[in-house]
């Protein structure tokens, strides 16, 4: 009988009861922090011209729609103990998520990348605004070697870290709030001008910042005591601080007619508000980035399970450093969004698969023998590659054709469609 081994063997096998150490509030305290980002932020901005009732009721909407596929995902990983990328294995055979696990690292690394370089111009701006000194280069190695060591501290490092961090995040983000707010009321915010956003765009806006987090749910919620508490703390903790940092980021592009935060939270806001906003987009950027680079190494030890979790977050916190320093990295974040629409049709193959199609019954034992249910023929299933095609393909149609509906939701919609329709009929492809 073949003996399936445990989490303290590798990190891509099951987590035992023992190590399962995050409470309900320790999920919601993490994904709080991954939505405390420049990027939620800046994305609110984004959606100023709808104005500011509409664009806080999509925001909402979008919220949670977008938290709610999310915690699903996350979910699986609860309920069977595995990370992300061994999730996919059921759906799209074993070596198949070999090659999703190939499209996370590089969108990952490339993250990891762009929120170091956040980070650093953020402390950049402190140092300059307080001091008088500069120092990109330091403070570039400095959040990369810091995240590297988050990346590693596990499960029980997370916990403490977050209830720390986060609580500090949460107050000094109100304060943001209170200046905008005391000098730019409702009244204010409610008649500035709109000139026109689609709302389908607009909920496209909302609802892809929690959703682009489904590739990463599993790694980190198969360490939650329940299943139940996980899904409640990951749903409320991403959907309602992505609401409240889309909120304050459209607040504030309507205040200011500036979207980007690094902008006017230092020419606009004074150095006050300035000092308190640039210390949010700087800590925030950690508590998302440590995210990013150990989810990367996970991918990797799904392709290479000798590798130890420690190694794997060095190749990736350094691999980020390096990249940070790079001229052409604007350019790359444009190709990351690129690669980051592959992930929607392919959430919406894993999670109506294992809720819908397996009622969550899934062998874990066969996640790992190549001559079980999920190695398909030669360890791919055609039926969720070609559903993932499909929906690829339909998120950039929609994109060119109907841009006014947003193209996540329908991409989505359409993926599970043809995905449940496929499979009931192949079930063995």
């Amino acid at each position: 009988m073949w003996l399936l081994k445990t989490y303290s063997e590798s990190a891509i096998y099951p987590v035992e009861r023992k190590d399962r150490v995050l409470t309900g509030l320790d999920v919601f305290l993490l994904w709080a922090g991954s939505a405390i980002v420049v990027d939620v932020w800046y994305s609110g901005g984004y959606l100023s011209p709808i104005g500011w009732v509409p664009g806080i009721l999509l925001i909402l909407l979008g919220s949670f729609i977008g938290s709610v596929i999310f915690a699903a995902a996350g979910v699986m990983g609860s309920d069977l103990g595995v990370p992300s990328m061994v999730t996919v294995r059921p759906s799209f055979g074993i070596r198949g998520s070999y090659i999703m696990s190939v499209f996370n690292y590089v969108t990952l690394v490339g993250w990891t990348s762009w929120m170091i370089y956040i980070n650093a111009s953020a402390a950049d701006q402190i140092g300059t605004l307080l001091f008088g000194f500069t120092g990109f280069p330091y403070w570039v190695v400095i959040c990369g070697v810091l995240c590297t060591v988050l990346a590693i501290f596990g499960a029980g490092g997370w916990k403490l870290f977050t209830r720390a961090s986060v609580t500090a995040l949460i107050i000094t983000t109100l304060a943001v709030n209170f200046l905008v707010f005391s000098n730019y009321g409702w009244e204010h915010l409610a008649s500035r001008p709109s000139w026109g956003m689609a709302p389908g765009i607009a909920l496209d806006l909302a609802l892809i910042m929690p959703l682009s987090w489904a590739p990463l749910a599993a790694d980190y919620m198969r360490f939650s005591k329940s299943s139940k508490g996980s899904f409640l703390g990951a749903l409320f903790g991403q959907g309602s601080v992505n609401s409240w940092f889309y909120i304050t980021g459209l607040a504030c592009a309507l205040s200011f007619g500036v979207y980007d935060p690094t902008v006017y939270v230092t020419q606009i806001g004074g150095v006050a508000f300035g000092v308190v906003a640039l210390f949010v987009i700087w800590f925030g950027t950690i508590t998302t980035t440590f995210l990013d680079i150990y989810s990367a190494n996970i991918s990797m030890i799904n392709i290479f399970p000798k590798v130890k979790e420690w190694q794997g977050s060095l190749i990736t916190g350094g691999a980020g450093i390096i990249i940070a320093f790079l001229p052409w990295l604007n350019a790359f974040v444009q190709f990351l969004y690129l690669i980051g629409a592959v992930f929607i049709p392919l959430f919406a193959v894993v999670v109506v698969d294992y809720f819908m199609i397996r009622r969550r019954s899934y062998s874990v034992e066969d996640l790992y023998n190549k001559f079980g249910g999920y190695w398909y023929r030669g360890g791919l299933s055609l039926v969720s590659i070609v559903s993932w095609i499909i929906g690829v393909t339909s998120y950039f149609l929609v994109q060119q054709v109907l841009p006014e509906i947003g193209a996540t939701l329908p991409s989505f919609v359409i993926t599970v469609m043809v995905y449940t329709t496929l499979r009931r009929v192949y079930d063995v492809l």
